[in-house]
């Protein structure tokens, strides 16, 4: 089993390396292929983080390193790295933004919260590039104190936002701000993208700037005023990079980030040495 990537160097050692948490499955690590596919194949070499074991019977892909059973308030994992992308996955537990858990919350884990949001303060302090996928978008928004609707089907005329999986057919349009980043992070005011949560955000909360919505006016992708790269997208960019030019482009940007913030350390290190 193998992760291809225009990248065929990308597992050199002593490489810049992008951080990509684990996703959660039954207690036990999944490991995101999908996500790390597609920072390979814009020219990144990842890493997989977990806080959970890897399964006995999971297959690591060829050239895929994954380190598993990470202490979830420890962000040293994190050093050396160049970048974080915090995939899809689970409900983010409501007790974290004040809020009493809604029947339809569910696949929650306080371990898997813990960690990511510990990895989460650790890049946002160094300013290091952050690309947060669904799941991530919402657990970059409980980190400035923003809250989430737990379930968007209890609004009337809401769109069907929670499809059966993340595929590579879109399911909506997206409306972006004329003169945003994120217009030029994504090369247009009007795109089509995917659609897999039953969540979304509630607002957008510190320093996270709302950039693009659906037609049903949830808001699809935001990112922060107060750093070079942390930007947070709603639907499932690595699902549709293969085919669609503008999802490309946003791993594209998010990688040539990573290589910037790589290059502007080593340059201090050098400077300090």
């Amino acid at each position: 089993m193998e992760i291809s990537d225009r990248d065929t160097t990308a597992t050199a050692p002593g490489r810049p390396w992008i951080a990509v948490v684990a996703q959660w499955r039954k207690g036990l690590t999944r490991i995101p292929i999908p996500y790390s596919h597609a920072v390979r194949s814009s020219g990144g070499h990842t890493k997989v983080l977990s806080t959970f074991d890897l399964p006995v019977s999971e297959q690591v892909p060829v050239g895929l390193e994954v380190i598993a059973k990470l202490d979830p308030y420890d962000p040293s994992p994190l050093e050396g790295a160049s970048g974080l992308l915090i995939p899809g996955g689970g409900d983010i537990d409501p007790e974290l933004y004040g809020c009493p858990r809604h029947p339809r919350t569910h696949n929650v884990s306080n371990r898997r919260d813990r960690f990511e949001l510990t990895l989460l303060s650790h890049a946002l302090e160094r300013d290091m590039p952050v690309f947060a996928i669904c799941h991530g978008m919402q657990l970059l928004n409980v980190f400035y104190g923003g809250r989430l609707v737990q379930h968007l089907p209890d609004e009337p005329g809401r769109l069907e936002h929670d499809r059966d999986m993340p595929r590579a057919e879109p399911v909506h349009n997206l409306h972006v701000k004329q003169g945003s980043r994120f217009e030029d992070l994504i090369g247009a005011v009007n795109a089509p993208v995917n659609s897999h949560h039953h969540q979304g955000l509630d607002g957008a909360a510190g320093p996270l700037e709302e950039v693009a919505w659906a037609e049903d006016h949830v808001l699809e992708a935001v990112v922060s005023r107060d750093h070079t790269w942390v930007v947070g997208v709603q639907w499932h960019p690595e699902a549709m990079a293969d085919t669609d030019r503008h999802q490309r482009r946003l791993f594209d940007q998010f990688v040539a980030a990573t290589k910037a913030y790589s290059a502007k350390e080593s340059q201090l290190t050098a400077r300090s040495a």
